[in-house]
């Protein structure tokens, strides 16, 4: 069991339980259900849970205690993923200059990337993130790390 603030972002876990209980399960905090940290700042989170997206303060979701959903999801490029599949970020594997340039285009962590279509011959990658539509040379995509996300 952790606090939700000691979550991984991107990752689903299950609520154990709350300290403020009736005010959070208003907005769907209900012992057992999936919640994802999407974001984690200083002092702010966005979570995700029913299906909603929910801003919160970093001591509101130090009082959330959630366990590890256990499952045989493994880390992979995103390169690998198929037309129709989505995965959320977890590492940049690269130098600075190109880390900082793929974070230029919107690709961070916890981000959920849609794989829209591919080239004929495979590259380039249509991806659809963050409200646009990004096209991403295979070379590239090798080096980001996602985790496959079930729909």
């Amino acid at each position: 069991m952790r606090r939700l603030s000691q979550a991984k972002l991107g990752l689903t876990y299950f609520l154990v339980s709350t300290a403020e209980e009736a005010k959070l399960k208003e907005l769907g905090f209900v012992k057992g259900r999936k919640v994802e940290l999407v974001n984690l700042t200083d002092q702010n989170a966005i979570v995700v849970v029913a299906g909603s997206r929910i801003a919160m303060g970093r001591e509101t979701i130090d009082n959330i205690f959630v366990n590890e959903v256990l499952d045989d999801k493994k880390i992979v490029d995103l390169s690998n993923l198929k037309t129709g599949e989505t995965g959320v970020v977890q590492k940049i594997e690269s130098d600075i200059a190109t880390k900082h340039r793929l974070m230029d285009m919107g690709i961070t962590r916890g981000v959920a990337i849609y794989v829209r279509k591919l080239s004929p011959l495979g590259d380039p990658m249509e991806l659809h993130l963050r409200g646009y539509s990004l096209s991403l040379r295979k070379q590239d995509a090798r080096l980001i790390k996602v985790l496959v996300k079930e729909v």
